[in-house]
C-alpha cells in the first residue's frame, strides 16, 4: 500500500494505493454509505462539502466528492473504464436509475473544479507524486462523464 504525506505534516493522512477514484480508504468508506442508501443524499452531501468549503478543501472531503461524481456518472448511465470493476456501484445505480440527477450536475461540476485547484489537499498530494498526470486524467474523465448529456 502506498501512502502519501500530508501537507499538514501527517506522514500517512490517507491510505491510498492508486490514482483511480476508489483507490483510497475514504472513497471506499463513502461508497459503503451510499450502497446502504436509497436516495441521492450521500451524493449531494459529499458534493456540497467541497463546494461549500470556505478556504481549503480537505483530503477526505475531496476523495468522497470524487466518489460521489463517479456514482453520479453511473446513475446517468455513463460508467467509466476503471481498472477494477465497480460492480456494487453499478448494481446500486441500476436499481436507482429513477433518482433525479439533473440538479446535481452543476454542483458536481463546481466540486470537480475546486478539487483541481491548489486549495485542495488531495490535488496537492497528487501533485507531489509521479502519478499526478494519471490522477488528473481520472478526474477529467469523470468530469466529462458527469457533464455529458
Amino acid at each position: 500500500m502506498r501512502c502519501f504525506a500530508s501537507s499538514k505534516g501527517d506522514p500517512c493522512a490517507m491510505g491510498a494505493w492508486g490514482y483511480e477514484i476508489f483507490d483510497n480508504d475514504s472513497a471506499c468508506d463513502w461508497q459503503e454509505d451510499l450502497l446502504a442508501s436509497d436516495d441521492i443524499v450521500p451524493i449531494q452531501t459529499a458534493l456540497l462539502r467541497v463546494t461549500e468549503a470556505e478556504d481549503f478543501v480537505d483530503l477526505d472531503e475531496a476523495s468522497q466528492a470524487l466518489a460521489a461524481c463517479e456514482a453520479l456518472a453511473h446513475l446517468r448511465g455513463r460508467p467509466g473504464l476503471q481498472e477494477a470493476p465497480l460492480d456494487e456501484l453499478s448494481a446500486w445505480a441500476s436499481q436507482h436509475k429513477e433518482l433525479p440527477t439533473g440538479p446535481l450536475v452543476p454542483i458536481a461540476k463546481l466540486a470537480l473544479e475546486r478539487i483541481k485547484t491548489d486549495e485542495c489537499e488531495l490535488k496537492q498530494l497528487w501533485q507531489d507524486s509521479d502519478e499526478f498526470d494519471k490522477w488528473l486524467a481520472t478526474v477529467e474523465d469523470v468530469s466529462r462523464r458527469v457533464e455529458s448529456t
